[in-house]
């Protein structure tokens, strides 16, 4: 999985801006304001269909304009995205998707950045955020079972704000909702046992020092206990007036040497368990595909030394497309051959 070509009209500080990558490794240098993050973002965009910097899709449109647009070429797919005042539609191979359900994963790509760290202090409403995100580019299963949920516990929560609730008719939605929680819980946890397969021993190759990490997930109910918790729970739903039982509730916890990490871990070691998860979100990737995502590095070697640099490096899967931004060539250690992408300083970004 690679990007081959990608044109952006109108798209933050870009007017017209034509890149051509190279199948292998890619360095973009420019200076802070110079738009190398906003390359990165459109990537995701089409990844994701979301952007990780803002909820507001009017964001990426530029100062001034009507409309952004996104035109990335794969080595699988033609991908367009065109976001307008009122709405966002998404092309692949010039056919109009209704469903974003039907394009979010089509190309993958795994972002590293610097922000990552705010994960450890989001709230679990956030964490949950990212773990949709990334199981849903992998299993449809998962994202029809996510989007009926969510309806259905909508309805719910809105009977449940009723002066005197219709038992019979929440009676029917919790039977509509008890196999998608388990669905969701299922697919949770095969995501959480592939990356527990990987994190460790990928935080050892990056820092070079051998520490168990872990992550906990933080399920609502066995698979098994599901129908129960939802008819005990049927009290409590009543007494505050809103769904107490569910996969909404879900969190996940990173867990070092038998420790929860912010109890114990510096800035750096954070980080580092951070690039690890990253990595192990690449080996899940690869498992449940059999393809290798497109690796994105928006900044983020400038924060490790000469040594972290070089073993991140190594440790990218070979048949990875990596696509770095930096502010200078020169505080990069790159052995590899690559090709530089150097950008001129723009205003509005």
């Amino acid at each position: 999985m690679l990007v081959k070509s990608l044109k952006l009209n109108n798209y933050r500080n870009y007017t017209n801006e034509n890149i051509i990558f190279d199948p292998n490794l890619n360095i973009i240098i420019g200076k802070n304001g110079s738009g190398k993050t906003n390359i990165l973002e459109s990537i995701v965009v089409v990844s994701n269909t979301k952007s990780f910097r803002t909820n507001n899709d009017q964001d990426l449109i530029k100062k001034g304009e009507e409309f952004s647009k996104i035109d990335l070429i794969s080595d699988e797919n033609d991908f367009k995205v065109v976001i307008n005042k009122k709405n966002k539609s998404l092309y692949i191979n010039n056919n109009l998707i209704k469903r974003t359900s039907q394009f979010i994963g089509k190309l993958n790509a795994i972002l590293f950045k610097p922000g990552d760290l705010e994960l450890f202090n989001q709230s679990p409403s956030e964490r949950r955020k990212l773990l949709d995100i990334e199981i849903s580019k992998i299993s449809n299963r998962y994202v029809l079972a996510l989007v009926k949920y969510n309806k259905i516990l909508k309805d719910k929560n809105k009977l449940l704000k009723e002066n005197n609730p219709d038992e019979t008719l929440l009676s029917v939605l919790d039977e509509s909702m008890a196999p998608l929680i388990k669905t969701i819980i299922e697919e949770r946890e095969r995501f959480f046992d592939v990356i527990n397969e990987y994190i460790s021993a990928m935080y050892t190759m990056i820092s070079g020092k051998i520490v168990d990490i872990h992550v906990n997930y933080n399920k609502c109910s066995e698979t098994y206990e599901v129908n129960e918790k939802i008819e005990s729970s049927r009290n409590k739903d009543f007494y505050y007036h809103y769904t107490t039982f569910g996969p909404h509730h879900d969190d996940y916890e990173f867990i070092m040497d038998g420790y929860n990490l912010n109890s114990i871990a510096s800035q750096g070691q954070k980080r580092m368990v951070l690039i690890a998860f990253k990595f192990a979100l690449i080996k899940y990737i690869q498992k449940q595909t059999n393809k290798t995502p497109i690796v994105l590095l928006d900044d983020i070697l400038s924060e490790l030394d000469k040594d972290n640099q070089e073993r991140l490096l190594n440790v990218i899967p070979s048949s990875a497309q990596v696509i770095i931004t930096n502010t200078d060539i020169n505080n990069l250690k790159i052995d590899k051959d690559y090709k530089l992408i150097e950008l001129k300083e723009e205003e509005d970004v």
